[in-house]
């Protein structure tokens, strides 16, 4: 009955796509006319070399060159050397530089030790020493950590995989057992070889009994006592008597070497294997780091639209406050872009540089102003994914019009970078933000408040993942589209005004298709492709806004604070992927909302004075029941230039994006020129600052 049920097993993982990763490419027959009895295989580091041995009657070790690395229909003999005092030989390896040899003793239970003299090239052995194994006399698998400090060995007669220390690395005599495994009779009886992933959390042990590869997970690296099942690979519609296998070219394929006792049935199976290491590729869903940075890649989109939008209330919110202001300008700016694209969007906000006065403004003139943004958050890991820290900082340029005393329209040029770290492995979705805004307000004495903006977005997000020593790394381009509507009513009571408002966000994001490249060639393996991906983002906001104004000699402050409550109902979406080695085989993931409660609570103050300079400061702190939360800083400082006065505020770039403050004025007959350049995009502090005074007589 238990073998019953064994099978039954077998017969579900075989017929499902788990095992797809595994595909047969060729056989060679080639080696029927150099040997009889085909048993153990390897490769030099890069392919262009083949070992084997072989044994019944004829105890030797064949070398070949390959024309094509790891091709072995390229295969050419070199070399034939025969290995004396062992009998039947079987798995093959190497030191890491190739200056030492080790082989399999099958009937002697002895792994025999060889020195090279030429590194790779088997025609210079010598015998150098040997190691018994004690409790097993039928040895067939053999193998090493990579730094030649552990040795371990398999055979038929216990089905145990012994694991023994080295003091001296690569010296067999000085080997210790300290562990073994337990008995693995009942999933191969006729154990071949024995190998390791790179890592060693996986080993592999696999043997003609079925003619299967055998895969256990090792929970801790390298203790073969941690072993456990974890999945099984036939080979047996090629092979039907497995003497021997190797995982070559970084594990992403896979060898197994066939003899039925005659000259005409020696024959190497090759199979290309889809996850490299792993024989079957494991759900990318298990995966908390690809669950996480999908993941981040919907709460970014929703965060883009919220930094968008947010600026555009506040200045809303700053034009009611000073609704009996003349000039409603904050800052002077001037706009040089080497880039045509953001040239383009600059010129949407264009703004003379040419004040020539302060005195009051007329229906038709445009107002200029600037908002800066800081934000940190963080959301905390879950069962499914890995927590996440995010950092955002941008800058937005505005101008804005009076259409007549109570209706204004205005555009904005936004410019973000956000940057979410996933987990602790170094995964990182890295976010350029670029967008242009359409806005209008009644900021006029009407207590009734109706504002509105319609925007787009374009995103360019680096990403990268780290997969064991593998860094994994992909570039998505997106855009967005977004609106938001805003109702309330303006309340004045004594020195205080309350603002109720209700407001709805809405936003649709698309993000291109794109596939991870691996920085080794070949371990592209690992790398996953990932389809479009579409969300829908929708938020409805209630909350509460109060302000007053306090004059003092020679200034005004304005405070305002706010509490809103906000409610998430953007629908789910689903992300499609694939490993590039087995675009056959897609994997969905629907992400739900990790909060449909949130909170915003903030405090704020504009600083005016008499000489024409403003500061406006906001502090904001965003919950997310539950799940986590970011504390937002937004500022501005801008100068109402006099006629003396040549502009304020300047930005410029190309592969860089700079702001300056700078000012020339005046005084007495005297220039001061004050400049104050900052990269705002670069991690990175570059930054510099000078001031002059000159006369000219």
């Amino acid at each position: 009955m238990k073998n019953f049920y064994k099978i039954i097993f077998l017969f579900l993982i075989l017929s499902s796509n788990t095992l797809a990763s595994i595909t047969y490419k060729q056989s060679s027959s080639s080696l029927n006319s150099v040997t009889t009895a085909l048993r153990g295989i390897n490769f030099n580091p890069d392919g262009t070399k083949m070992y084997v041995t072989e044994g019944q009657g004829t105890e030797e070790v064949l070398q070949y060159s390959l024309s094509t690395a790891y091709d072995v229909n390229t295969a050419t003999l070199v070399s034939t050397t025969t290995l004396t005092n062992i009998n039947l030989p079987h798995a093959i390896e190497f030191k890491s530089d190739g200056t030492m040899m080790y082989v399999i003793d099958n009937t002697g239970t002895r792994v025999e030790q060889f020195t090279l003299s030429t590194a790779w090239d088997t025609s210079t052995l010598s015998h150098d020493e040997d190691f018994s194994v004690s409790g097993e006399n039928q040895l067939r698998g053999l193998a090493f950590k990579p730094d030649g400090t552990r040795m371990y060995v398999i055979g038929a007669q216990q089905e145990i995989v012994y694991q023994y220390t080295l003091s001296t690395p690569w010296d067999v005599t000085t080997a210790t057992k300290t562990t073994e495994s337990d008995d693995f009779t009942s999933d191969e009886s006729d154990p071949r070889n024995v190998q390791f992933n790179s890592d060693g959390t996986i080993m592999y042990i696999g043997g003609s009994k079925g003619d299967e590869i055998n895969k256990y997970t090792l929970s801790t690296a390298y203790d073969v006592s941690t072993a456990s099942l974890s999945d099984t690979y036939s080979v047996s519609s090629q092979s039907g008597r497995m003497r021997g296998f190797i995982l070559a070219d970084n594990g992403s394929k896979l060898y197994v070497t066939d003899d039925i006792d005659s000259p005409s049935e020696n024959i190497i199976f090759e199979y290309n294997v889809s996850c490299a290491e792993t024989i079957t590729c494991s759900d990318p869903k298990d995966d908390k780091v690809v669950v996480g940075l999908i993941e981040a890649q919907v709460e970014l989109s929703k965060r883009i639209i919220k930094h968008n939008t947010l600026p555009i209330i506040h200045r809303m919110e700053w034009l009611r406050r000073h609704e009996n202001k003349d000039n409603l300008t904050n800052q002077n700016i001037k706009f040089d872009f080497s880039n045509e694209i953001l040239a383009s969007l600059a010129n949407a906000v264009k703004v003379s540089n040419n004040q020539n006065t302060i005195s009051k403004k007329q229906p038709d003139d445009w107002f200029y102003w600037s908002e800066g943004l800081i934000s940190i958050g963080e959301t905390g890991a879950t069962i499914s994914s890995s927590a996440k820290k995010i950092d955002t900082s941008g800058i937005v340029f505005g101008a804005d019009r009076k259409i007549d005393e109570n209706k204004i329209y205005g555009y904005a040029l936004q410019l973000g970078k956000d940057s979410i770290d996933v987990g602790s492995s170094g995964a990182l979705l890295d976010t350029d933000a670029y967008s242009l805004t359409l806005y209008g307000t009644l900021p006029g004495k009407d207590t009734i408040i109706s504002e509105g903006l319609l925007g787009i977005s374009m995103l360019d997000t680096d990403h990268i993942r780290n997969n064991n020593s593998n860094t994994l790394e992909g570039q998505r381009n997106g855009k967005q589209i977004f609106g938001s509507v805003n109702l309330g009513k303006r309340l004045n009571k004594k020195k205080f005004n309350f603002n109720p408002t209700a407001r709805i966000d809405l936003g649709y994001t698309e993000l291109e298709s794109y596939k991870e490249t691996s920085s080794f060639s070949n371990k592209e393996s690992d790398a996953l492709i990932f389809d479009r991906h579409e969300m829908v983002t929708g938020l409805a906001n209630i909350g509460m806004i109060l302000d007053n104004t306090v004059k003092l000699k020679n200034s005004t402050i304005k405070h305002n604070g706010r509490l809103e409550y906000i409610v998430d109902f953007s629908p789910s979406s689903g992300a499609k992927f694939s490993y590039v080695s087995d675009q056959s085989t897609d994997y969905n993931l629907t992400i739900g909302n990790e909060a449909t409660h949130n909170y915003r609570v903030g405090y704020g103050f504009d600083l005016s004075t008499a000489t024409g300079w403003s500061v406006i400061l906001n502090y904001e702190r965003h919950n997310a029941n539950g799940s986590g939360h970011s504390d937002n800083l937004y500022f501005a400082a801008g100068y109402v230039p006099n006629t003396r006065t040549k502009y304020a505020l300047n930005l410029n770039g190309s592969d860089t994006i700079m702001a300056g403050f700078n000012m020339v004025k005046n005084i007495r007959g005297f220039d001061i020129k004050f400049n104050f350049e900052n990269d705002i995009l670069n991690v990175n502090k570059n930054q510099n600052a000078n001031i002059s005074l000159s006369k000219v007589f």
